[in-house]
């Protein structure tokens, strides 16, 4: 594939990088075969740079985040349709299935898009519609960084889109609860694995990993998970990506009874307190690749300052260094410092 040299302000989105760039701590700010947004380039022409090599290749097809943003929307509401159908006694509608996993797969290349998608502010009372394409999205990204196949990936969105149907047969009141939950309800809410099953194994089209993933997705590395408290390789691969997916899009979801985190929150419980639970494997792919797409990203912490990301640390990426002003915050050093905020 021949290169091209460009300057800068000519960038526009859909052109694909064929440089890896850096800031001047070193860090990656863009990889090399990415596909440019305006936030991207916004951060490249950020650094100062004046010429830089793009793949002469046949034109991406891109979208603008507004776009990507309809989209979106419009598979929340075909989901937010299959659950209210199921919920009133229909039998799932493959083909609006179909629908929704298609176009999460066209997205593919709008990483940045995606990431940022997931990044804003969402209705808690959509949580459960919204919850569903944004795990399918998130299990996506982590199949094509562990290079799965197509068909693989094409299945695995299904059973990510597909994980939390079993919760149409759980009480409204109980789901929807902003206070903490009861022991019994908390029973309740732990079928939700068995009656997604239920629903599936009835619909001869559903692959038997779909199933598994449905049926297994709280399961747990070291036991501790249900419904059944499977270990180890007794639990499949899409069920580990899904695990971490899902974990990934509660903590940073508003929810009814608890605000959102920030996806350094999530990082940190990745690298701390997942482990035994969750794949180490799957939890090292999400950390490698996902917390880069914050490079560049303005914050508020907790002192109120904002400050911008211009290094993460391989070894700890949920302590990245924060430029504010003229001054750098290691959050390796200065323990006390938090990101309560991504704010671009």
């Amino acid at each position: 594939m021949e290169k091209l040299m460009v300057y800068s302000s000519d960038l526009v989105p859909g052109m694909k990088i064929a440089e890896t760039i850096l800031n001047d701590y070193g860090a990656i700010v863009v990889s090399e075969g990415t596909v440019l947004d305006d936030k991207l380039i916004s951060k490249i022409k950020n650094l100062g740079m004046y010429r830089l090599q793009i793949f002469e290749e046949e034109h991406i097809k891109f979208e603008s985040k507004s776009v990507f943003r309809k989209k979106y929307n419009e598979n929340v509401k075909k989901v937010k349709e299959l659950i209210w159908d199921i919920s009133n006694g229909s039998d799932l509608n493959s083909s609006k299935v179909d629908k929704v996993v298609d176009s999460v797969l066209e997205k593919a290349e709008e990483r940045s898009d995606i990431i940022s998608c997931l990044n804003e502010i969402r209705s808690a009372d959509e949580y459960t519609y919204s919850h569903s394409v944004n795990v399918s999205f998130v299990s996506m990204l982590i199949g094509r960084w562990m290079k799965l196949s197509e068909d693989k990936i094409k299945l695995l969105v299904q059973a990510a889109l597909l994980h939390d149907i079993g919760k149409t047969k759980v009480p409204f009141e109980i789901l929807n609860k902003p206070g903490k939950l009861t022991d019994e309800e908390f029973e309740e809410i732990k079928k939700h694995t068995v009656y997604g099953y239920r629903i599936l194994e009835k619909v001869p089209s559903v692959n038997r990993d779909v199933l598994a993933a449905v049926l297994m997705h709280h399961e747990r590395e070291d036991g501790s998970g249900y419904p059944t408290g499977l270990t180890g390789e007794k639990i499949n691969l899409f069920t580990k990506i899904i695990s971490v997916a899902d974990i990934f899009d509660a903590m940073t979801s508003n929810r009814v009874y608890k605000k959102k985190e920030t996806p350094f929150d999530v990082f940190k419980y990745m690298e701390e307190d997942s482990i035994g639970k969750l794949s180490p494997v799957v939890v090292n792919v999400l950390l490698n690749n996902m917390a880069n797409y914050y490079m560049g990203d303005k914050v508020r912490l907790n002192n109120g300052d904002i400050g911008e990301i211009v290094y993460i640390n391989p070894r700890c990426v949920s302590k990245p260094i924060i430029k504010v002003g003229n001054k750098y915050i290691d959050m390796m050093i200065e323990k006390d410092a938090k990101i309560e905020e991504i704010i671009s």
